[in-house]
């Protein structure tokens, strides 16, 4: 099974270089790791409750379709868990590597759009509405920057907006500054237990090794963000939301392959906002 082969890879690459990096003596907090383990086991519960659940004899048509649905949504949620802790671990030791690519800003925001809008049903929120709000000429951009990477710090905070959002809006938005700067926020109306959280994580308040005592994905996403954006030699601070919650902002440096101008559906030619070159 291609999931089964992939998370065990996954696995024998964090074992692997624990072992080596905590030999070496570097920094792994090994503590924070034991911590976060839970979250590991709780996916990992349900993909075996419901794998059992398959097997019994009564088990009609839409059951089984839901269980298959909730082993492949928790299957997914592990592999991703477990690609941010391989990061973090990446991060920690410095040995993280960045890999740039050509692609379409506006592609990936809607793609994340689109999958954490169906999210929101599935886990019970559908009191809070989901906003992409980009112009139009910002559409049009191409950067060349690490997708993955950039598509996985908008997850963590994406999906920290969305588990402490139960009623309310959230934001996605992006522009461009300063040319050749991208910058993305993420507009909430959650509680201001998660704006506290995320400052102390950010404006680096707190001391780290009270922080890898967090035992919980929250802290582990913004850590995860952070670590990514200044991987990227970039900045991302917190503030007051306009929706009375949390508003996070992060700015990254990328390389631009769009022209100055470009061809509407109607023929005409539209400047952009801001020159990208």
């Amino acid at each position: 099974m291609e999931y089964t082969k992939a998370l065990e890879q996954k696995v024998a690459w964090l074992e692997e270089n624990l072992k080596q990096f905590q030999s070496d003596g570097t920094r792994i907090k090994t503590r924070f790791l034991s911590n976060i383990s839970h979250e590991i086991r709780t996916p990992m519960n349900a993909i075996i409750g419901f794998s059992h659940l398959l097997g019994e004899d009564d088990v009609n048509g839409d059951q089984r379709e839901a269980y298959i649905n909730h082993i492949t949504r928790n299957s997914t949620s592990l592999l991703n868990l477990m690609d941010n802790l391989i990061d973090l671990t990446l991060i920690e030791t410095g040995s993280i590597e960045l890999r740039e690519e050509e692609f379409g800003i506006y592609p990936l925001l809607r793609a994340l759009y689109d999958t954490y809008n169906l999210d929101r049903y599935r886990a019970n929120r559908e009191r809070v509405a989901l906003l992409l709000n980009v112009r139009d000429a910002f559409k049009q951009a191409r950067i060349i920057a690490d997708k993955q990477r950039l598509s996985r710090i908008l997850s963590c905070l994406i999906e920290n907006s969305l588990a402490q959002t139960e009623k309310g809006v959230i934001e996605i938005g992006a522009s461009f500054a300063e040319k050749n700067k991208l910058v993305i926020t993420i507009k909430d109306s959650s509680n201001m237990l998660l704006q506290e959280r995320a400052r102390k994580v950010f404006d680096k308040t707190i001391k780290e090794e009270d922080w890898y005592n967090t035992s919980d994905t929250i802290g582990l996403g913004y850590k995860l963000a952070r670590g990514l954006v200044e991987a990227m030699q970039g900045e991302i601070v917190v503030k007051d939301s306009s929706f009375k919650g949390t508003t996070i902002e992060f700015t990254i440096p990328v390389k631009t392959a769009v022209p100055k101008h470009y061809r509407s559906e109607s023929g005409d030619k539209v400047m952009l906002e801001r020159p990208l070159e």
